[in-house]
């Protein structure tokens, strides 16, 4: 942008030598420094957006009203649970990554530790069309581990109590029916 008018008077703006910023804004003009926004990368940084990242493609596996084909368009009942349970103001997508956020690290360390259900959570996984992702420190979630999330946010935070004896125990007949929770239209 080059600068148009006189440096400093009512009608300059634009940029001097990638220093100085002249606009007008609600009518009063105004200069500034010109800031360039910087995208850290440090350890703490990437691992935050490893973990917002892996909840957000855990999401993309739930029927929202948006997704659904269905005439109305309603969503599943995980969609309607997150929204109706969400604090006001906040999306069920944001307040799902909140709180799983803080418990992540254990739920990986939960999940790792071999769940009999582990084996039930990969196929159940790949039957809604869900899939590993790499995150941006470069661990592989897989898409068990993302339904596992689901499961976690859906009993800790949704009130879902389809798993008998818990997310850990869960049977592959829980895990289907969860799958209908997450994934089937509301009549």
């Amino acid at each position: 942008m080059r600068l148009t008018g006189p440096g400093l008077s009512l009608g300059a703006s634009g940029t001097i030598a990638k220093t100085l910023v002249f606009a007008i804004w609600k009518g009063q003009a105004y200069g500034r420094v010109r800031v360039i926004p910087k995208n850290f990368r440090t350890d703490a940084q990437q691992t935050v957006r490893s973990v917002l990242g892996t909840v957000a493609k855990a999401a993309r596996a739930v029927l929202t009203k948006f997704k659904d084909a269905a005439d109305p368009q309603v969503g599943s009942q995980f969609f309607l649970d997150g929204n109706a349970s969400a604090p006001s103001g906040q999306s069920w997508l944001s307040w799902m990554q909140q709180v799983t956020y803080g418990l992540f690290s254990a739920l990986r360390i939960a999940y790792e530790a071999g769940p009999e259900a582990d084996g039930f959570y990969d196929s159940n996984a790949a039957e809604l069309g869900m899939n590993d992702y790499v995150d941006k420190m470069g661990v592989t979630q897989t898409a068990g581990f993302q339904l596992y999330i689901l499961a976690a946010f859906a009993a800790g935070s949704l009130g879902y109590d389809g798993f008998v004896a818990g997310i850990d125990e869960a049977t592959d007949a829980q895990l289907t029916t969860f799958k209908t929770y997450v994934q089937t239209t509301v009549a």
